[in-house]
C-alpha cells in the first residue's frame, strides 16, 4: 500500500512539472465546483416536500363564505373612503425624526370607536404597522385582541388607494374592525394619492391583479390552457392583441403622467392568501421605514400601556385583560387609576412560531404540546437564534400554565442577551425606535434595546401569555438587500456613538 502511494505521488509530481498550468486550472475548477455543491447542500430546503405551505393558514379564513354588508363598522375621516380631503393642519411630523424627518404622518384616517369611551387605564392597545399587502392580518388581531388596535400603514403615492380599498372591504365584513384606528405615514417626496369614486367608475384603463382566492399557478395554468386551445391563426391574432394592449396601457400611463393602484377584487370576506398586486413601494424599490410605523402606531395609542408588535403575530387568548389584571394585582387598583406605572420596567411577551399546517395555539397548554413534538419553537430560532431567545426559556416551557398572566423572571439586555430584541408591554416613557433604520437593513430594534440597557431597564418576562407566528422560518430570505444592510450598519454605528455620548458608560451593555 505504501509503495502504491509513493508511485502515485511520484507520477503526480512528474505530471505537475510538465503540465503545471493545466493541472492548476483543473484543480481550481474542481475546488470551486466542490464548494458550490457544499453550499447548495447546506442551504437546501430539506423540508420542501413535506411542508404544506401557507395556504393552511390564511388571515381572515374564518370569514370564508361571508359577503360584505351594506354597513361599515369603521369611522372614516378626511372624506374617506369616497375621496381624500386633507389640508396641512392634519399632517404631522414623525414622532422621533420631527421636522427633520423624511416622512409625514396623518393620524386617525380611520378612528376606532369600540373603546372610545373606555378609560386609558382599563384597556391596552395593540400597536402595529404594515404595508398594504399585509393589512389583512389585522382581522386576526381584531379577532383575538380585547382592546383598541393602532395600525400605521405605509402609503407612498398610489399605495394609499390600495390600503383604502382593503380597509373599506374589511370594515364591511367584520364587526371587530371597530377596534381599529388606522394612521398613514409616507415619504415627503411621494405623498399619498387616490381617485374619487367617480373617477374609479369612469376609469377605462384597468390594471389586472391576482387578488382572488386562487393561486398564481392556477392562473398561469388557465392562461396556458386558453392559449393551447387556439389554432395557429388565432394564436397570431392573440399575440398581436396582447402586444397592442400592453403598449396602450404603457402609453396611457405616460400620457397621464401618473399611475394608480390596481383594481382589487375579492370573492368574499376572506382575504387572499397573498396579495400579488403591484404597489408603488415595490415598483420604485422603496425601503420600508418600519420604525416610523412602530413609532406612529405607539404615539397614537390612548391607553396607559400598549404592546408594540408585528402584524403577523397573533395574541393568545385573553392576553390584554390578563395583563391588566396582573398590573392591578402588582400595583394596586388606586395607584393604577391615578396613572402610576412601573419605573424603568417593561413586560416582555414570549414569541413563538408553529410549523406550517398547524393551527394557531390559543393557550399555553396547546403551545407546549406542539413544542414537545417539535412543531413549535421560539420565534426565529432557525434563522436568528439570539433574537428572541429569552431568559428562562426552558423554565417557561416546563412550568405549568398559570391561571392568568404573571411575571416569571426579571432579565436585562446584558450578555449573553445583548442581542435580544423582545416585544413588550410598555408606556410612552420608553425611548423611540430609531427611524433611520429600515426593515430591509435588519437589526432595526437593536439601538432601542441598547438605550433601554443604558437606562438600566428591567425586562420582566411574562408567563401565561404569548404571541405566535403561523410559519416556522427554516432559513433566511433568499432576497438580499445589500445596500439597505450596508446603510443600516453605517447608521447603526453612528447611533451607537451618539448614545455613548448621551449616557454614562456601562460595560455590561455590549454593542456586539
Amino acid at each position: 500500500m505504501l509503495r502504491c502511494v509513493r508511485i502515485c505521488g511520484a507520477y503526480i509530481y512528474r505530471v505537475s512539472r510538465r503540465h503545471s498550468t493545466v493541472l492548476l486550472l483543473a484543480s481550481f475548477i474542481l475546488i470551486i465546483t466542490v464548494i458550490l455543491q457544499m453550499y447548495a447542500y447546506r442551504h437546501a430546503d430539506t423540508h420542501g416536500l413535506s411542508r404544506t405551505g401557507d395556504s393552511e393558514y390564511a388571515p381572515g379564513a374564518f370569514l370564508k363564505g361571508h359577503q360584505p354588508e351594506n354597513v361599515t363598522y369603521c369611522k372614516f375621516n378626511y372624506g374617506l373612503p369616497d375621496y381624500f380631503r386633507l389640508n396641512q393642519t392634519f399632517i404631522s411630523y414623525s414622532p422621533e425624526g420631527g421636522e427633520h424627518s423624511a416622512y409625514r404622518v396623518i393620524y386617525n384616517a380611520i378612528q376606532g370607536t369600540e373603546y372610545a369611551n373606555v378609560s386609558k387605564f382599563n384597556a391596552v392597545t395593540y400597536a402595529t404597522q404594515a404595508t398594504p399587502e399585509f393589512m389583512y392580518h389585522v382581522v386576526e388581531i381584531a379577532r383575538f385582541w380585547e382592546g383598541p388596535i393602532s395600525l400605521a400603514v405605509f402609503v407612498p403615492d398610489y399605495d394609499m388607494e390600495i390600503a383604502l380599498r382593503i380597509m373599506t372591504h374589511l370594515c364591511s365584513c367584520y364587526h371587530g374592525m371597530a377596534k381599529v384606528s388606522m394612521h398613514l405615514f409616507y415619504p415627503i417626496r411621494f405623498p399619498p394619492k387616490m381617485r374619487t369614486r367617480e373617477q374609479l367608475m369612469h376609469t377605462t384603463t384597468e390594471t389586472p391583479t391576482t387578488t382572488a382566492n386562487i393561486s398564481i399557478e392556477e392562473i398561469q395554468q388557465q392562461k396556458l390552457e386558453r392559449y393551447r386551445s387556439l389554432d395557429d391563426s388565432s394564436r397570431a391574432e392573440y399575440i398581436q392583441w396582447v402586444r397592442q394592449n400592453k403598449i396602450k396601457r404603457m402609453m396611457t400611463r405616460v400620457h397621464s403622467g401618473t399611475t394608480f393602484g390596481p383594481e382589487l377584487r375579492f370573492s368574499d370576506c376572506m382575504g387572499p392568501n397573498y396579495l400579488n398586486a403591484t404597489s408603488f413601494r415595490k415598483e420604485h424599490s422603496l425601503t420600508y421605514p418600519i420604525n416610523v410605523g412602530r413609532n406612529v402606531a405607539r404615539n397614537a395609542s390612548k391607553t396607559n400601556y400598549f404592546l408594540v408588535s408585528d402584524i403577523e403575530l397573533v395574541p393568545s387568548d385573553g392576553l390584554a385583560p390578563k395583563f391588566l389584571a396582573m398590573v392591578r394585582k402588582l400595583m394596586g387598583g388606586r395607584k393604577r387609576e391615578e396613572g402610576y406605572i412601573f419605573s424603568r420596567t417593561v413586560f416582555v411577551v414570549p414569541l413563538f412560531e408553529v410549523e406550517r399546517g398547524e393551527g394557531i395555539p390559543r393557550d399555553k397548554d396547546e403551545l407546549i404540546r406542539l413544542a414537545a413534538s417539535n412543531r413549535a419553537v421560539y420565534f426565529h430560532q432557525k434563522i436568528c437564534s439570539h433574537c428572541q431567545r429569552f431568559p428562562g426559556l426552558q423554565t417557561w416551557l416546563n412550568r405549568p400554565s398559570p391561571y392568568g398572566v404573571e411575571p416569571m423572571v426579571i432579565g436585562r439586555r446584558e450578555y449573553p442577551y445583548h442581542r435580544w430584541e423582545p416585544l413588550y408591554f410598555g408606556t410612552q416613557r420608553e425611548p423611540w425606535y430609531n427611524e433611520l433604520l429600515s426593515w430591509e437593513g435588519k437589526q432595526d430594534k437593536m439601538t432601542q434595546m441598547l438605550e433601554l440597557c443604558l437606562q438600566e431597564y428591567r425586562l420582566v418576562v411574562l408567563d401565561g401569555g404569548f404571541l405566535v407566528h403561523a410559519d416556522i422560518r427554516q432559513k433566511k430570505d433568499s432576497v438580499k438587500h445589500y445596500r439597505a444592510e450596508k446603510l443600516n450598519w453605517q447608521r447603526y454605528y453612528k447611533i451607537i456613538a451618539r448614545l455613548k455620548m448621551k449616557y454614562k458608560d456601562n460595560p455590561r451593555c455590549k454593542v456586539s
